[in-house]
């Protein structure tokens, strides 16, 4: 679903802007821009890498029930503004279920904001092996979540279409199941511990999967069952995360991992060291790992940040480079 860039704008800001009807159920607007220059082996070049607009707040007179509607600016679309999220959810207790189009809850690193990662990208296995990697990492469903706000504990379990965001229809009748299941430990004062799980199931009568089979055109037909493992380790100035990905397609199968490092030098400073690597039988996207050192300079927290980025790729025949510099500005 395509918005006009401009009549999008103006219908968030001007939902943002209306008065709630109470004073506790307000309505709220955000939105921000990463603007980026980069220099690689194949191009040079400046970007829009994101910009994103949404709104949220509670449904008037019903304490409980949430909405949230976001639209994100694609160079590819033409300048539009196209529909990632829109869904209504339900808090209450211990449980929370949600309904419409969303990130399907897989892995660690899709569920942290773009905004607040540490590195310019996730990982390349995380945009490649999630569940709907090809379609926004959005889906059309419902999820139930499990887990005391802020506590120790975590559990999802989803249901959702399996043909990605902005699809009419699930014109197969074949579902896909999620499920993700966290702890949180906090090994000594100021230091967390997060070790997960995530799974993933569907059968498909025909699914885009190129970007890991390779074949572009072609559509897989069969079982697709995917799974990873998480684990976090945070303190006041630092952090550690790294995850492991697995997907079965049929007979065919592909994996990759990251690990990565961050460490605040001072309260507006933080160098970042990665590694991450990806095999899937799409030879197009290489198998050798990527070795990432990256600076970021907090003008404003992550309302306003500079973030460099470095990564070089040692293959047999080539080394692959990248570096980056962007800007990433809050507009509220």
């Amino acid at each position: 679903m395509r918005l006009g860039p401009g009549l999008a704008l103006l219908g968030l800001a001007a939902l943002g802007a209306v008065s709630p009807v109470h004073a506790q159920e307000p309505v709220e607007w955000h939105g921000y821009a990463q603007l980026r220059f980069t220099d690689g082996s194949d191009s040079s070049s400046f970007s829009i890498r994101r910009a994103k607009a949404w709104v949220e707040g509670t449904v008037p007179g019903v304490t409980h029930l949430h909405f949230r509607m976001q639209a994100l600016f694609r160079p590819a679309s033409g300048g539009a503004l196209v529909l990632q999220d829109v869904y209504a959810e339900y808090r209450g207790g211990l449980a929370t279920v949600r309904a419409g189009q969303m990130v399907p809850d897989f892995g660690l690193e899709r569920s942290q904001p773009d905004y607040q990662i540490p590195l310019i990208e996730r990982a390349s296995a995380i945009n490649t092996l999630i569940p709907s990697a090809a379609t926004l990492a959005r889906d059309m469903g419902a999820q139930v979540t499990f887990g005391p706000p802020q506590g120790a504990w975590h559990a999802s379990a989803g249901v959702f279409n399996g043909n990605g965001a902005n699809h009419a229809a699930n014109e197969d009748r074949k579902f896909l199941s999620t499920a993700r299941v966290t702890y949180t430990a906090h090994v000594s004062p100021g230091v967390a511990w997060e070790v997960g799980g995530s799974a993933a199931y569907r059968r498909t009568a025909g699914l885009d999967l190129s970007g890991i089979l390779g074949a572009a055109g072609t559509r897989f037909a069969g079982s697709d069952t995917r799974w990873g493992l998480e684990t976090r380790v945070a303190g006041p100035r630092w952090q550690v995360q790294a995850e492991y990905l697995h997907a079965r397609l049929d007979s065919a199968s592909a994996w990759g991992w990251y690990a990565l490092a961050a460490y605040s030098v001072t309260a507006t400073d933080q160098v970042v060291a990665s590694c991450e690597q990806l095999r899937v039988p799409n030879a197009a996207l290489g198998g050798d790992p990527w070795y990432v050192l990256a600076f970021n300079h907090f003008i404003a927290g992550d309302r306003a940040k500079v973030m460099l980025d470095g990564r070089a790729r040692f293959a047999s025949a080539r080394t692959d480079y990248q570096a980056a510099a962007q800007l990433q500005v809050f507009f509220r």
